[in-house]
């Protein structure tokens, strides 16, 4: 139920509401809250009490709780609301029953602004501190707004006497018993007689409390309800404006046109064909009234940063106020007996991932795949398009009939067996001369369409297993993965039917397992979301089950982005997308587990064959130090939940798009396509140096042990992106500043206690990954951030950014205590050695 009077959602720990919005038409409401807005961009036109302000870019002004107010704009603006409950108002000890402000900047020149730049700059210190959320931030807030109240009580204050009009509590139930029967039945021809008859007031009496309550008559009220329920569906819906304007209670076409000509200043088909593109008004995502719309993201914090303190960091959470923001955190851990503890498979190393298989070919690659194997050692690799044009495959002899060549298949195996790799394919993608050519995906085209000549299809993979099983050997090829498709629950990689690629998935089953019943083919390989697509991967192994065509592991890809709106592929893809929570990929592994395990499949390998903090090639956190600690926390996390964890990708040399002019582009790669390594990297590297055994785990903390008797401890600062770049806001990041749009956490002080470790010397050698050393990125910066590189840079890059280490001894009795001092992002790993001393 929707009310004229406005609810303001708030919290004991967060007396106070702000959020960014666009605005086109919010009908006359009130809540008991007193708000600020400051226009950020365009102008809007305020009517408070029945007297209507005209306000400019970067104009400010003070709505009193109560009072009665619109606003009515172009679409093209932003502003910033701020709304403070009375109730915390009362509790500063002011007198909201008595106390007016006056406060609207655009009355006054420029040479008259100082105190408006005094709000200006406490309500942009208030929504970065609210945007940052660092530790302790709530009182932080508490303190920005006791100086905002302060500033207003002192500058702002009107005369102490009874306020006009008030909506005191008894009128506010009135109203709100008569704006919820309105409410429910604003689709009625009501009148005010029967409005009247039905509360028992007579008719002048409500007519005129209605007027002095609300500030416009009862008719323009009800005019206005059922124009903002027209409004919202004449956006969400084709359907015909006739049928929207009787739904919504107008008695003809044409009284809902004047009406929306009065409020609009434009006919309804012309909003409709002017608006519908850019996206039907939708409810704040942080709960306001209808009439708010989504903010302009591109320059949510532009028009702010200029009002933020000198002292306020442009560079966010791992900036200057985040040095001065430190975490104690202590940790005590007994440790086991020897040969005690979790055994580790760490399955994460059993997969890394690479774009298409042509790609393996090239040099570059080549060379990449080497140096993540001498700092890694993964088992098996991923990637797209065996049967792409570029493999030249598949093609059709002059008789009609299929020709198959595996020359390029072969060396691709080849160069990866004799690097410690085993193939994983994805058997996603279709020859040209096979596939209707006008579906297909990427800047260098793959074809996604089913095939021409079905049997055609069923004999590519028929010889191709079986020249396979010629050249390298039963044994061998069985230990080998045969994934189906990518991602059919996605519209750009699947557009048929969801029964469609059942039964093509069936098809191409078959004809794998008739050459050899031991080949594993897998599948579906779809975006999990364990909610979601629960309904979808029940569809397809009730499929799976019914035609006896059970995969033999299943897949699925696991991106921390979500749609805003709207589900995921099924042709609809959404409109906007938002970041999910900091430990997404360990959530996402448990919950999907656990509906596989529902459906009756819970006893099957589980792949993860794509996964990364995001799936944007040109996400620019990608090349920074962000990623070392996303990856400690994700990998630590989920050790061992799953039978692979395949990072997309090994490599920023991928063909999906164009082929970047920058180095430094927000690649999803650990290494640059000139082969700099990127701190993801170096924390692989770190990760490889854990031991055998989980001996516990926690926040920010990780420790194994090995058969040696060394221990492995892995710590890391993780700071999660802020609430505004959760959001998709990009107005605080650029090539050259990209550590704005994380929460600011601060330096993590964390003392670990290690409890029954004998007496005696103790070696700690030391490997860290932060910005200062083990980031490529932040060293590009420091040496000017030229935007061509010569060899020479590439080399000093690549060479200057490997992590720190340090090795020292110490004297180990009743335990040992390790202190780690972290900067955000940073990660650390520690390998503690007991020291032989025999004689």
């Amino acid at each position: 139920m929707d009310y004229t009077y406005e609810i303001i959602p708030t919290s004991s720990r967060l007396p106070l509401h702000i959020f960014f919005h666009n605005v086109r038409y919010v009908p006359n409401h009130w809540h008991d809250s007193l708000e600020l807005l400051f226009v950020l961009k365009g102008s809007a036109m305020i009517t408070v009490q029945n007297k209507p302000y005209s306000l400019s870019e970067e104009d400010l002004i003070l709505i009193n709780s109560n009072d009665i107010h619109s606003i009515q704009a172009d679409q093209d603006n932003l502003l910033l609301a701020l709304q403070i409950p009375d109730t915390f108002l009362k509790e500063q000890g002011v007198d909201t029953e008595h106390t007016v402000f006056s406060c609207h900047s655009f009355g006054y020149g420029p040479g008259e602004q100082e105190a408006f730049d005094g709000i200006r700059r406490l309500l942009s210190s208030i929504m970065w501190v609210h945007t940052k959320a660092g530790y302790g931030y709530e009182v932080k807030l508490r303190s920005l707004l006791l100086e905002l109240i302060y500033l207003l009580l002192r500058r702002f204050r009107g005369a102490e006497k009874a306020r006009e009009n008030p909506i005191n509590k008894r009128m506010m139930e009135r109203l709100l018993k008569l704006n919820e029967y309105i409410q429910s039945h604003y689709q009625e021809p009501l009148t005010l007689n029967e409005l009247a008859e039905r509360e028992g007031f007579s008719v002048t009496y409500l007519s005129s409390f209605f007027q002095k309550s609300m500030g416009v008559s009862f008719r323009a009220y009800i005019t206005q309800i059922r124009l903002e329920h027209a409004v919202t569906e004449l956006l969400s819906s084709e359907e015909p404006i006739i049928e929207i304007a009787l739904r919504h209670g107008f008695p003809s076409l044409k009284s809902f046109h004047k009406a929306f000509k009065d409020a609009y200043d434009t006919t309804p088909a012309e909003y409709r064909r002017s608006q519908k593109p850019a996206g039907a008004p939708e409810r704040d995502p942080a709960g306001n009234g209808t009439g708010y719309l989504a903010y302009d993201r591109d320059n949510a914090f532009v028009s702010l940063f200029k009002y933020l303190p000198s002292e306020a960091p442009k560079e966010g959470g791992a900036g200057a106020a985040a040095e001065r923001n430190v975490v104690h955190q202590e940790v005590g851990i007994r440790l086991p007996s020897a040969g005690k503890g979790q055994l580790l498979k760490h399955t994460w190393r059993n997969l890394c991932t690479v774009g298409k298989a042509k790609e393996i070919l090239y040099a570059g690659v080549q060379e990449h795949l080497k140096m993540l194997q001498e700092a890694v050692g993964f088992r098996y690799i991923r990637f797209h398009g065996i049967f792409d044009d570029e493999m030249m495959v598949y093609r059709q002899g002059e008789d009609g009939r299929p020709v198959f060549s595996f020359t390029y298949v072969d060396q691709l195996i080849d160069f990866l067996l004799g690097i410690g790799l085993r193939p994983f394919f994805e058997l996603g993608f279709m020859p040209g001369g096979l596939a209707d050519r006008s579906q297909t995906v990427f800047h260098k085209p793959s074809y996604i369409s089913l095939p021409q000549h079905p049997e055609h299809w069923k004999a590519l993979l028929e010889a191709f297993a079986r020249h396979l099983l010629r050249r390298y050997g039963a044994a061998e090829v069985r230990t080998w993965y045969f994934e189906f498709w990518n991602e059919p629950d996605m519209h750009v990689f699947w557009k048929e039917s969801r029964e469609l690629y059942f039964a093509f998935y069936e098809e191409s089953f078959r004809a794998l397992k008739e050459v050899s019943p031991e080949l594993r083919l897998g599948g579906p390989g779809v975006i999990s979301d364990p909610e979601g697509k629960a309904e979808w991967l029940r569809s397809y192994w009730a499929y799976c089950a019914e035609r006896d065509c059970r995969p033999d592991f299943i897949t699925f890809h696991v991106y921390p982005v979500m749609p805003v709106e709207g589900t995921w592929g099924e042709g609809k893809p959404p409109e906007d997308i938002e970041y999910a929570g900091a430990s997404y990929l360990a959530d996402t592994l448990r919950g999907t587990k656990k509906a596989l395990a529902g459906m009756g499949a819970g006893d099957l390998e589980l792949h993860v064959t794509e996964w990364n903090s995001t799936s944007h090639h040109r996400e620019l956190t990608n090349d920074t130090s962000f990623k070392a600690a996303f990856l400690a926390k994700s990998i630590s996390e989920s050790l061992d939940e799953v039978d692979s964890l395949g990072y997309w990708t090994a490599t920023d040399l991928l063909e999906e798009l164009p082929l970047p002019v920058s180095t430094f582009h927000g690649g999803l790669g650990l290494i640059t396509n000139n082969g700099i390594r990127k701190p993801g990297f170096h924390v692989y590297g770190l990760l490889a140096g854990l031991g055998e055994r989980l001996v516990e785990r926690g926040e920010g903390y990780c420790l194994t042990s090995s058969a040696d008797g060394a221990y492995q401890l892995l710590v890391y600062n993780y700071c999660h992106f802020d609430r505004l770049y959760m959001r998709n806001d990009t107005s605080a990041i650029d090539s050259h500043n990209r550590y704005g749009v994380f929460a600011d956490t601060g330096r993590l002080e964390l003392t670990v206690k290690l409890e029954g470790l004998p007496a005696g010397k103790v070696e700690i050698r030391s490997r860290s990954v932060s910005r200062e050393q083990g980031s490529a990125y932040d060293l590009w910066l420091d040496m000017g951030a030229p935007e061509e590189l010569t060899p020479a840079d590439i080399r000093y890059l690549d060479s200057g950014s490997l992590p720190r280490q340090q090795v020292k001894g110490v004297e180990a009795s009743d335990g040992l205590t390790v202190k780690c001092s972290l900067s955000p992002h940073e990660v650390q790993l520690l390998c503690i050695r007991p020291v032989w001393t025999g004689r």
